[in-house]
């Protein structure tokens, strides 16, 4: 039965390529190994995200180093790649931004998410290699949860970034 090319009866008679056994199409969607692996993704915890903001390569490699085997890291280079990374829909857990950047610093970057709705609670730890880090975060017009003075003690960072996000 299955031999005859013919015969339209025939699996090699219906049989003409990708797609045309439908319901053999949706049992291979719907094989227990996708299902399986849906399930095992959806059971892993999900890593907490920090989104990195700062201008300067070396400080970007540092954090990534440091934070990378237990964050999952967004790492952009200055505001204006932030806020478009952000505008996208993406929802950090904690962000870090280098206060003095070019063109769109991190005291505006902070203030145009804290005045939104939606970053409102959103946690953020300043770094600056300024002087009078203190006295500059308590002048600004809005909350700081952390900040840190370059350079800085990985221990430290570690440390206020597990006090804000777990």
């Amino acid at each position: 039965m299955f031999t005859d090319k013919k015969d339209s009866n025939s699996i090699s008679g219906k049989y003409q390529g990708p797609g045309n056994f439908p319901q053999l199409d949706r049992f291979l969607l719907w094989s227990p190994f996708n299902v399986r692996k849906e399930t095992m993704e959806s059971n892993k915890e999900k890593r907490k995200s920090i989104l990195v903001v700062d201008d300067e390569l070396s400080i970007l490699k540092l954090l990534s180093f440091i934070l990378s085997a237990d964050y999952e890291l967004i790492i952009k280079k200055s505001g204006i790649e932030a806020i478009d990374w952000l505008e996208e829909g993406n929802d950090p857990d904690l962000i870090i931004s280098d206060l003095m950047m070019p063109y769109f610093d991190g005291s505006t970057l902070i203030r145009n998410l804290k005045i939104s709705g939606f970053y409102r609670n959103t946690p953020v730890i300043l770094l600056s290699g300024t002087e009078d880090l203190a006295e500059k975060v308590k002048e600004m017009p809005f909350q700081i949860e952390g900040y840190m003075e370059k350079p800085f003690n990985p221990a430290s960072l570690k440390s206020q970034i597990s006090q804000l996000i777990h």
